[in-house]
């Protein structure tokens, strides 16, 4: 990556040709670039195809070309390693790669320091001539590649046109980036793969200097990252008696066994090496202490389940494991800190008795060393994470878990304020144990709780206990199951838009003080202020998804004489029937917005098949049943968390008697806002002209449907359709 002193160009000048694009899809440019729009949709596709990483850029870079002609392109992605831009893709090119070139591409540079679109028609300052020029160019646009909403590189097209790329165009392009998001997700992964690939040795089979040189590579990652990372040291229980019994030789065949079994239940980003005599050590990824405990503990228990051989070769012999565990940064930020503190939890788990678990926060104050460890360098990196982290829901885990590390509190949780909903979502949840995972994304309402109180208060909460706070009433703590709390509304613009929570600090005496809220405090004007930008981004990848997908869809339609306005009208008498039976305002929403998408996944099917006039062959049939998948996978490409407008679409199909598709479920199973949409789209069907057959009458369609009910459709839903046709 170079530097831009090279051609004496300052912030002044990129800023010239840096393009601000928005995510809106009006209907001119929607009917104007629909042939580009379909292949932008079809790009999410592109990840779930299986190939090999370079293959899928390969086949993005023919998507472009598609959209967007070009005479050259340049595709660089960063290496984690090396910290260097590194070119994956050249096109166009007579050198492959141009080395030269790209060590001076300035283009790059600017692009990923800035973060934004840039759009160069033609040059108008000597240094951008001279730096197209060592391309043989005079155009060009370079968009960031975002990988969980962070630049991990840039892709880059020329032209030796001058005014040859239009505005559109960039959109274009930056739009495509954006939703080929899942095809860069994986990028770190892979370049650990590599990263362990490249010795030369078995996956998992590392030497021990290996792997402290891996444990250093990943400690760099995760702190580049700002993701947790987690360390297992194991050893095997007993094995001195395994040894006076059986010998060293036949001690050796069972460490090896264990050690096999372990391999195979590893992933192949983590780093697994034998650690000494007896033990083993494992690098997890990416993996915070509760994905560590629980991969910790499944493992005991696989190995615990495993029978050895004894002397007469017959598998009778159970072993255990004891294991420490660490994550990093939470107990340590140095490698030899790490295995300090790890070593110290795998005694603590032998002491006990072996066969178990032990956490390194498990440990007593007295026993833990964690030098150099300091709680406000904690709070610090928070604002560092905040800087560098844009995937929402990671940056709340994160900031969630060092407050509570840092504060010792045993649990913790942060709620957002839904606007849409009225209520607050709790986003958030830790150190509620099995409860965890089933109580994140649960609805809070605004009256008659803590969170709602706080809110209002819009003022900070610190107490030993909560029944000492007279304000509060005794109604919303009567079934609290915390001692000592705090909690910090999050308030912008005289609003609160969120609520952190810290409950039953883990100190001597249990309670949180005024230096504890004074410490927290200092985080939440950063926090309120990025999560604000956190929540603008998830709005505007939420307004395009539904713009882009709403007028495809029109489009779609007004091509197809036979499917005219089918999308409004089922929506219409999905509307109808969900006001009969009693859908709240934003219920309604949803279900009409299924009903105008529910057919998105037609562009992945031929039209020939749809305007068949004879009966369809096997192999057609099986293809047309696998719309609802495709249209489910296109609108999870775009609208990642709106699990009930996917789940309504994906179940359309399905009918009362299981004889439906893509499941075959059986009667309630199937969600009441499918059921109504399955009765909305088959009576708008029956009702339209088609290529094989002319319209039912809407009282023949009725009968016909009538004499499916309870079969096929629901008869509550078909009961309140004839009130309406009638």
């Amino acid at each position: 990556m170079s530097e831009s002193s090279q051609y004496n160009m300052d912030d002044q000048i990129a800023k010239n040709y840096i393009l601000e694009v928005s995510p809106d899809i009006n209907q001119e440019f929607a009917s104007k670039k629909f042939r580009e729009i379909n292949i932008l949709l079809k790009s999410n596709l592109i990840s779930n195809l299986n190939m090999e990483f370079k293959v899928s850029l390969h086949v993005l870079c023919d998507l472009v070309l598609e959209m967007i002609h070009y005479d050259k392109a340049l595709l660089y992605l960063w290496d984690n390693d090396l910290e260097v831009l590194t070119p994956y893709i050249t096109r166009g090119f007579s050198e492959n790669p141009p080395e030269k070139r790209m060590e001076r591409n300035i283009f790059a540079d600017w692009c990923i320091r800035h973060g934004k679109t840039l759009f160069i028609p033609f040059s108008s300052h000597p240094n951008v001539t001279r730096a197209l020029e060592e391309v043989n160019s005079k155009s060009m646009i370079s968009v960031p590649i975002y990988e969980s909403n962070h630049i991990i590189g840039t892709l880059q097209l020329y032209s030796q046109q001058s005014n040859f790329f239009s505005r559109e165009d960039a959109k274009l392009l930056w739009l495509l980036i954006i939703h080929s998001e899942a095809l860069f997700r994986n990028y770190e992964n892979l370049e650990r793969i590599r990263t362990l690939s490249s010795t030369g040795m078995p996956f998992g089979q590392t030497h021990i200097s290996e792997f402290h040189e891996q444990l250093e590579r990943e400690i760099g990652r995760a702190d580049r990252r700002k993701t947790p990372m987690s360390l297992l040291l194991i050893e095997v229980d007993r094995l001195p008696e395994y040894i006076r019994k059986f010998g060293h030789l036949k001690r050796e065949e069972a460490f090896n066994e264990i050690g096999s079994l372990m391999m195979n239940q590893i992933r192949q980003i983590d780093a697994f090496s034998r650690y000494g005599e007896d033990r083993f050590a494992l690098i997890l990824t990416e993996t915070d202490r509760k994905g560590g405990t629980i991969f910790a503990n499944r493992l005991r228990e696989n190995i615990g389940r495993h029978l050895i051989q004894d002397e007469k070769g017959e598998k009778t012999i159970r072993m255990t494991i004891s294991s420490g565990l660490v994550t990093f940064p939470f107990d340590a930020k140095e490698k030899i800190h790490l295995l300090q503190a790890a070593e110290q939890a795998l005694h603590k788990a032998i002491d006990a008795g072996g066969d178990q678990v032990c956490l390194y926060t498990e440990l007593d104050s007295a026993i833990q060393s964690s030098p150099g460890h300091d709680q406000h360098e904690d709070l610090d990196r928070i604002s560092q994470t905040i800087h560098s982290i844009f995937n929402l829901d990671l940056l709340l885990e994160l900031v969630v878990q060092i407050c509570m590390e840092t504060l010792q509190a045993e649990k913790g949780s942060l709620l957002l304020f839904a606007e849409e909903l009225d209520c607050f979502i709790l986003r958030v949840a830790c150190g509620f144990g099995k409860y965890t995972d089933l109580i994140k994304n649960t609805r809070v309402p605004l009256q008659g709780t803590i969170t709602g109180w706080v809110a209002a208060l819009k003022k900070p909460v610190v107490s030993a206990n909560i029944e000492e706070i007279s304000e509060v009433p005794k109604s919303l703590y009567k079934d609290y199951r915390n001692n000592s709390f705090l909690s910090v509304p999050l308030v912008s613009e005289d609003k609160t838009i969120g609520v952190v929570h810290l409950s039953n600090k883990r100190a001597e005496d249990g309670i949180f003080t005024n230096h504890d809220l004074e410490r927290i405090l200092s985080l939440s004007e950063h926090l309120t202020l990025f999560l604000k930008q956190g929540i603008r981004f998830e709005e505007t990848q939420h307004r395009f998804s539904k713009t882009a997908l709403l007028f495809l869809n029109r489009i779609l339609e007004e091509k197809d004489p036979y499917n005219r306005d089918h999308s409004e009208r089922v929506a219409l008498y999905a509307e109808k029937l969900a006001r009969r039976f009693n859908f709240s305002q934003k219920e309604i929403e949803k279900l009409t917005l299924s009903a105008r998408l529910h057919d998105i996944g037609k562009i992945a099917i031929h039209d020939e098949i749809f305007h068949k006039p004879d009966k369809l062959s096997e192999t057609e049939t099986a293809i047309v049943r696998r719309l609802p998948f495709f249209s489910w996978k296109i609108l999870d490409a775009l609208s990642a968390n709106e699990e009930e407008l996917k789940n309504t679409v994906l179940k359309l199909h399905e009918k009362l008697d299981g004889s439906g598709y893509p499941y075959g479920l059986v009667g309630e199973q199937i969600p009441l806002p499918s059921r109504i949409l399955s009765v909305a789209d088959t009576f708008v069907s029956m009702t339209s002209n088609r290529s094989f057959r002319p319209p039912f009458s809407k009282e023949e369609a009725l009968k016909n449907m009538n004499a499916l009910a309870n079969v096929h459709y629901d008869p509550e839903v078909l009961q309140q359709l004839n009130k309406i046709v009638q």
